[in-house]
């Protein structure tokens, strides 16, 4: 055998293992390019795959078998929740903040179907936070992340403790939330702020149509949207209270 004979095999040879592989198998890890991170948060940064295969990447703040997972919103990143995750991480929650698909560092679906499927990557944050031996999970998400959450907690199985929404649309392109909102039998809190137009009213009409027995409705005084909300001190102690209780 010549020596471009050889050559030519061994590319043939590696093309054909590189078809064999997943579509994304070959691609670098993914990095996480926030800088609202500090260099000991980096140490915790967890990659992982949503229900669909779609490569996400977060940062775990905290310890313990106790979950919190933020789902940020629209135009954002998980740099969003980090202040509030580091909150929680101090009063012993182990809490997970990630980028969405499309969003921040996070990969994109190559289905133009499942492009803002946001709800499997929150699925996909609970399987994993589970094989890392959560034994209670609460999931809570700003406008499109809280319709990603609602949608996440009306199908996990096992199901979620509890679901947490902010601002969240009665629907974001595919994610139906009002139709998760009535599958959701698991403590459901509906937060917005009066003067965020349509959202108060979505929250309304999801409360309404959650069977849940215990849920809970928070329309507070201003016009702060998803996680900033949580600047409103009131705001904030009725999802910290909601959090711990349900994490226990």
């Amino acid at each position: 055998m010549t020596v471009r004979t050889s050559v030519l095999v061994s590319a043939v040879f590696a093309a054909a293992l590189l078809a064999s592989l997943p579509a994304d198998a070959a691609r670098k890890p993914l990095r996480l390019r926030e800088t609202c991170v500090t260099r000991a948060e980096r140490a915790h940064v967890l990659r992982f795959r949503a229900t669909d295969g779609v490569r996400l990447i977060g940062v775990e703040l905290g310890a313990g078998p106790h979950v919190a997972i933020l789902a940020h919103q629209g135009g954002a990143n998980l740099c969003i929740w980090v202040p509030y995750g580091r909150a929680l991480a101090a009063r012993g929650y182990r809490v997970l903040v990630f980028d969405e698909r499309g969003f921040g560092s996070s990969g994109q679906s190559g289905r133009s179907t499942r492009r803002d499927r946001v709800d499997y990557d929150v699925l996909g944050a609970i399987r994993t936070m589970r094989n890392r031996g959560a034994t209670t999970v609460v999931v809570a998400g700003g406008s499109l992340g809280g319709a990603a959450v609602l949608g996440a907690a009306s199908r996990a199985a096992p199901p979620v403790d509890a679901v947490m929404s902010l601002s969240s649309p009665t629907r974001y392109e595919k994610i139906d939330a009002l139709a998760a909102a009535r599958r959701i039998t698991v403590p459901a809190l509906f937060m917005a702020t009066e003067e965020d137009q349509p959202f108060p009213d979505d929250a309304r009409t999801m409360y309404e149509a959650c069977p849940s027995a215990e849920k809970r409705l928070a329309i507070f005084p201003g016009v702060w949207h998803g996680a900033p909300m949580l600047r409103d001190p009131q705001a904030r102690a009725v999802a910290d209270d909601f959090i711990a209780r349900h994490s226990r």
